[in-house]
């Protein structure tokens, strides 16, 4: 008797952290447009080198939804990174610092507000388990002083020590898809009026961003062969046509893109050509 409810219990623990965890997550493969079960989806974004996860910044349902996907390919395999959009390349020391245990958490989320303007605790859970499991954080975003020269007067304001810190043969236009994509948001926001900066400016940044993103995975991969890169970037930098398009600028690698389902894909219509997997809104 004691066997068998040892069993029943061992049985129960292996069900709420097994099958039963992912019961809530909805996955919808875009080659066949159709729901994955989540053991196929991991199984498959795995035989990747990087992985990219489209973030909304402020929706705490998708950054439960991320640590839900990274604690799954941890599961599978710990040599994880993670790429981050959050923070900016000078600010690489600091994530080293963080997962070495070297900063407290106020200590931490004090650099972290420096870097986003987004709420700490929205991202809280997903730096604890990067800490709490030495996963190494990589910085992606550009240095905020040439992210704003380029915005405010585009890519040639830039100086020779600026463009010194960006990668060699960068890209300062965005392929065709990108670029309509983006054309087709700003008219959506401001409709006729003209947009807070020209929308040439508005296109380098974003192409740098991507460039830079796609230059550093690749960077870090060189010198970390055996960690497969999971990225977290806003949706409009991890689409395919976006940062995961500008690796092979650098050297290249295989990848796997997911994103959150924006209310702007029932008029953008995305395809397989942008997208491998959507995480359906609402849960």
């Amino acid at each position: 008797m004691k066997t068998f409810l040892a069993f029943i219990l061992v049985a129960g623990m292996l069900l709420s952290t097994g099958a039963g965890a992912h019961a809530a997550m909805e996955i919808i493969g875009m080659s066949g447009k159709a729901p994955v079960a989540f053991g196929t989806f991991v199984e498959d974004i795995g035989r990747s080198q990087v992985v990219f996860i489209g973030d909304t910044h402020d929706d705490s349902r998708v950054h439960a939804k991320q640590l839900e996907i990274i604690r799954a390919l941890y599961a599978k395999n710990p040599r994880l990174a993670l790429g981050l959009e959050m923070f900016t390349t000078d600010n690489q020391r600091y994530l080293d610092d963080w997962t070495r245990g070297k900063l407290d958490e106020k200590e931490f989320a004090a650099i972290y507000a420096r870097n986003w303007s987004y709420g700490w605790n929205l991202y809280r859970d997903l730096f604890l388990f990067c800490r709490d499991n030495q996963i190494p954080l990589i910085a992606l975003n550009v240095p905020k002083r040439i992210i704003a020269n380029v915005v405010r007067r585009g890519a040639a304001s830039l100086s020779e020590s600026d463009r010194s810190e960006l990668p060699p043969g960068l890209r300062w236009t965005l392929p065709p898809r990108q670029a309509e994509y983006l054309r087709r948001i700003r008219q959506q926001a401001f409709g006729n009026a003209p947009p807070p900066v020209p929308a040439v400016n508005f296109e380098e940044a974003q192409a740098l961003r991507n460039s830079t993103m796609a230059y550093t995975i690749v960077k870090y991969r060189r010198e970390f062969p055996e960690r497969k890169v999971v990225v977290i970037a806003g949706t409009w930098h991890a689409i395919k046509n976006g940062a995961p398009e500008c690796l092979k600028d650098f050297g290249g690698a295989t990848y796997k893109v997911v994103l959150p389902d924006l209310v702007e894909f029932d008029w953008l219509k995305p395809t397989a050509d942008d997208v491998d997997y959507l995480m359906p809104r609402g849960n």
